[in-house]
């Protein structure tokens, strides 16, 4: 019985033992003695991740107006929009010019465009911006989405690219006056210039004769 004993003891000791030696390898903490430590500090630089754009000159006015209906006195004068269904250009469709210009200053990126309604100096009724398809924007009530109805408006974008006659959209979509194959995608210093025309109302409710309204750039993820 006592040899049997001590066999057990002596297992016991080798156990713990054995713990002592793992716990010495540094397992749970420094080793002992150990010396004084040293560290290396490191930094990092990456490339930026802004997406950005700037759009110049920052307002214009719109001129080269024509349309509307002589017999009624509401026809377009060089300055003026008339009625109904006046045009107004900011630049020319032909000869080619196109004096907005839109630069994508951050990183590749997909350049979107929206444009917003018109609003009257007098804080009377807006103009809705309408487009051909009423994808984003009304629908054009006159000739089939082609031409706005009353209280409607409607704008397009041009470049050497060609000129998106559906009409640009209240929500951000593709421009597509960037890209050569309509894709808008624009790498870091890429720019487009760009020329707007308006297409007014077929009749104004509001008879205020100064309008505002903005059309909007905005950089966003593009594919790749």
């Amino acid at each position: 019985m006592g040899i049997k004993v001590r066999s057990v003891s002596l297992a016991v000791a080798g156990v713990i033992l054995a713990g002592s030696v793992v716990a010495g390898c540094g397992l749970t903490g420094a080793p002992p003695n150990a010396g004084q430590s040293a560290s290396v500090n490191l930094s990092l630089t990456t490339v930026p991740t802004v997406r950005s754009v700037t759009v110049s000159p920052a307002s214009v006015t719109f001129g080269n107006c024509t349309g509307g209906l002589a017999s009624q006195n509401t026809h377009s004068t060089a300055g003026k929009l008339g009625f109904p269904n006046g045009h107004c250009l900011v630049g020319l469709v032909n000869p080619g010019f196109y004096p907005i210009t839109v630069t994508n200053t951050g990183i590749a990126s997909a350049i979107y465009v929206n444009g917003s309604s018109a609003n009257p100096f007098d804080d009377g009724n807006q103009w809705s911006l309408c487009n051909q398809d009423g994808d984003g924007a009304e629908k054009c009530k006159r000739d089939d989405g082609r031409l706005p109805g009353t209280d409607q408006y409607m704008v397009e974008n041009f470049s050497a690219v060609g000129e998106q006659k559906a009409g640009i959209r209240g929500t951000p979509s593709c421009d597509l006056e960037f890209g050569a194959s309509g894709n808008c995608l624009a790498v870091q210093g890429g720019s487009q210039g760009e020329g707007i025309e308006l297409i007014g109302p077929f009749f104004s409710t509001d008879t205020s004769t100064k309008w505002t309204m903005t059309i909007t750039w905005t950089p966003v993820p593009g594919n790749g």
